[in-house]
């Protein structure tokens, strides 16, 4: 027979109030509420001292040489781009590409000097799983509080390559967000993630649309063609001015030879300077009522029916859905009324016109994308 339980189990003393339990949820009162203005920003007027942020561009637009430099200027403390730094130990999780990311450390090395002995940057060069409920936010932690570092900025680089299962158009992508913001907040950090732009447009990220309600500062990355030169523009930055660009210049420096006595070279960035800001985007046209119920049906069909598509063989895959379901449920949602003088062949050619016509708007306002997959049209979504 098991014993009685004690008191003495619960550590209670008897006549004595237990403790508390300790609230999840506590009121400030107004009187107590405050802000501590010295401790905002990691870069100042560009990355926030906590939150996610997005660094994006096209493939060669240099965004990850910017983006080590950056970081590596955080683990020194030194001004970057003429701004001030809050210094912080830095992660770069080199999840695409980590033996360029040493060669950009040795060119660093070379083109700065004499640097500090321990420069607080650390390497992960190793793909974590953020894209999926079982993925490997808990092991990237602990992997990280096992070196006893607490990282003031924390890169990932890039998205695409730490989404592991997930799928970039739908809840691959909500799950990765709602990881990156776990991982800065647990670290009171700043996350920043290395990205893409999406196919047929150069200025709007890749993926589904809950990264860009996310962040909390978002930069664009575009390269002059063939120079080494890229403008930098500050897309959104909460609760500040955004829209400053910034000019940035690199060169290349040859950091040792190969078996066979060649030169092994690798970028770096001479100098960010502030350039006039971009002009102000004029307010988007409003979307017609019909194109904007065409959107929700193709959103909706991608979220129930669609399935993992490679538009490219060696790209990366997106989540698209047929046209015959598109179809289907948009003649539902529209629901034409038959008129006085209608035979099921006039009302089927009003439907499918109509739908043409959506269809037709949305590719050419690149709110959509289509392409072939077993002889039928699919849609996706930028």
């Amino acid at each position: 027979m098991s014993r009685p339980v004690a008191l003495d189990d619960f550590n209670i003393v008897p006549g004595e109030p237990a403790a508390p339990e300790r609230r999840k949820f506590t009121l400030e009162p107004f009187g107590s509420i405050i802000f501590e203005s010295a401790g905002e920003w990691l870069v100042k007027r560009m990355l926030p001292r906590q939150g996610v942020g997005a660094f994006y561009g096209a493939s060669q637009s240099f965004k990850s040489f910017l983006v080590s430099d950056l970081a590596l200027y955080v683990a020194l403390g030194w001004e970057w781009a003429g701004r001030r730094v809050t210094q912080a130990p830095a992660v770069y999780i080199a999840a695409e590409g980590a033996a360029g990311l040493r060669k950009r450390k040795v060119g660093f090395e070379r083109s700065h000097g004499d640097l500090p002995a321990n420069v607080p940057f650390f390497l992960i060069g190793a793909a974590p799983n953020l894209g999926t409920e079982q993925g490997d936010l808990a092991t990237l932690i602990a992997a990280i509080e096992s070196e006893g570092v607490t990282p003031g900025l924390i890169v990932v680089d890039t998205l695409a390559q730490a989404l592991g299962a997930g799928d970039e158009n739908g809840g691959g992508m909500i799950t990765f967000v709602a990881n990156a913001t776990a991982l800065a907040n647990h670290f009171r950090a700043f996350v920043l993630i290395v990205h893409h732009v999406g196919l047929g447009d150069d200025k709007r990220m890749r993926g589904h649309s809950s990264l860009i309600g996310a962040l909390d500062a978002q930069i664009l990355c575009e390269r002059r063609d063939g120079e080494l030169f890229t403008t930098l523009t500050l897309q959104k930055l909460k609760d500040e001015e955004s829209r400053v660009k910034l000019a940035a210049h690199l060169s290349r420096v040859v950091i040792g030879q190969d078996e066979d006595g060649e030169d092994v070279s690798t970028l770096i960035v001479d100098r960010i300077e502030e350039v006039d800001a971009a002009p102000r985007a004029s307010a988007p046209k409003s979307i017609p009522a019909s194109q904007r119920l065409f959107m929700e049906v193709v959103a909706l069909a991608i979220d129930e029916d669609g399935e993992r598509f490679h538009p490219f063989p060696d790209g990366p895959p997106v989540r698209a859905v047929a046209d015959d379901i598109v179809r289907e449920r948009y003649y539902a949602r529209i629901a034409e009324k038959p008129r006085p003088d209608d035979t099921p062949k006039k009302l089927a050619d009003r439907q499918r016109q109509a739908f043409n016509v959506a269809v037709k708007a949305n590719l050419n306002a690149k709110r959509i994308i289509a392409g072939g997959k077993n002889s039928e049209r699919v849609l996706w979504l930028p």
